[in-house]
C-alpha cells in the first residue's frame, strides 16, 4: 500500500479524500515522508508526516496536523506561483506568521521563497514538534520558528506583529471563527495583509463557510481587499488571485477539487477609516 501511495503522490499531487467518522483521509497520508517541489527555486521540500525517517514512529495527537493536506499543497503552490517583481519575491524581507501550520510545509516554502522571518504556529504542541523536525530537516531553522498558538486574544498578545499572515482550511468549524478572527486582528501589522485559502470537502460548502467567516472578520476590523483596490498589495505582480490559483492545478486535480466545492483564496487587510 505504501508503494502504491508513493507512486500516486509523487511531486505533491493533489488526490481525492474519503470521509471517515468525523474526519477525512487520503492515500498520501500513509506515507512517512512527502516530497514537494518548488518550481521557482528548484528546491524539493521533504516533509515528514508524523514519523521520522529512521523508522521510529511518532505518536502525535490531534490528527489534522500530522499530514500534508490538499489545502496546504495548494497554498504552497500559490506562494510559489506569485511572480517575482524586480527580482524579489513578495515575501522577501517580510515577517510571516502561519496559522495552523501542521507539518510546516507552507512556512518552510515561505523561507525558501525569501521571507526573512517565519513564525509557524499551531494549536497542538506535539504538531509543533513535528513542524520543528521538518524545519530542521529542510535547513531553514534560522528563518522559521515553530511555536504553539491557541487562537484568541490572550495567546496572540504574546506574538510580534506580522507583515503577512497566511493559512489554509482553518474555517471548517464555525465555533472557531471568532477566535481565529481575533488572532488575525491581533498579530497583523497596520499595513499588513492576510492570504487565506479555503478548500471544499465532501459535505462542506466552501462558499458558505468562507462567507460566514468573512462576516465575523468584519466585526474584528478586517476586510477583503480585491485586485481593483488601491490597497491591493500585489499591484503589478498579480492581477487576479483566483486565476493564479486556477493555474496551480492540472485538469484532473481541478475536477477533483470542483467535485467537492472547489477552492477559494482571499486577501484581507485592516479596515480603513472612511
Amino acid at each position: 500500500a505504501v508503494l502504491e501511495s508513493a507512486a500516486v503522490c509523487l511531486n505533491g499531487t493533489i488526490v481525492g479524500e474519503s470521509q471517515i467518522s468525523g474526519a477525512y483521509q487520503q492515500i498520501c497520508m500513509e506515507l512517512p515522508v512527502r516530497s514537494i517541489p518548488l518550481r521557482s527555486t528548484g528546491d524539493v521540500l521533504t516533509i515528514a508526516q508524523g514519523t521520522t525517517e529512521g523508522g521510529s514512529t511518532r505518536t502525535v495527537q490531534g490528527r489534522t496536523g500530522v499530514a500534508v493536506w490538499n489545502s496546504a499543497l495548494l497554498l504552497c503552490r500559490l506562494l510559489d506561483a506569485i511572480p517575482m517583481s524586480q527580482d524579489k519575491s513578495f515575501l522577501t524581507g517580510k515577517t510571516i506568521l502561519e496559522l495552523g501550520c501542521g507539518c510546516g510545509l507552507s512556512s518552510i516554502a515561505a523561507a525558501k521563497l525569501g521571507a526573512s522571518r517565519v513564525i509557524a504556529t499551531d494549536g497542538n504542541a506535539e504538531v509543533v514538534q513535528l513542524a520543528r523536525f521538518n524545519v530542521e530537516k529542510n535547513g531553514v531553522e534560522s528563518v522559521v520558528e515553530p511555536a504553539e498558538l491557541k487562537w484568541g486574544l490572550l495567546s496572540a498578545a504574546d506574538f510580534d506583529e506580522a507583515d503577512i499572515i497566511f493559512g489554509s482550511d482553518l474555517t471548517y468549524n464555525s465555533g472557531s471563527w471568532k477566535v481565529l478572527a481575533e488572532t488575525m486582528g491581533a498579530v497583523l501589522k497596520p499595513k499588513g495583509f492576510v492570504v487565506y485559502l479555503s478548500l471544499g470537502h465532501s459535505g462542506f460548502n466552501v462558499s458558505g463557510e468562507l462567507a460566514g467567516f468573512l462576516s465575523v472578520l468584519e466585526s474584528e476590523g478586517l476586510e477583503v481587499i480585491d485586485e481593483k483596490s488601491p490597497r491591493w498589495p500585489l499591484k503589478g505582480v498579480v492581477s487576479s488571485m483566483s486565476q493564479l490559483l486556477a493555474s496551480c492545478v492540472n485538469p484532473s486535480e481541478k475536477a477533483l477539487l470542483d467535485a467537492n466545492g472547489g477552492a477559494k483564496v482571499v486577501v484581507l487587510g485592516r479596515k480603513q477609516r472612511r
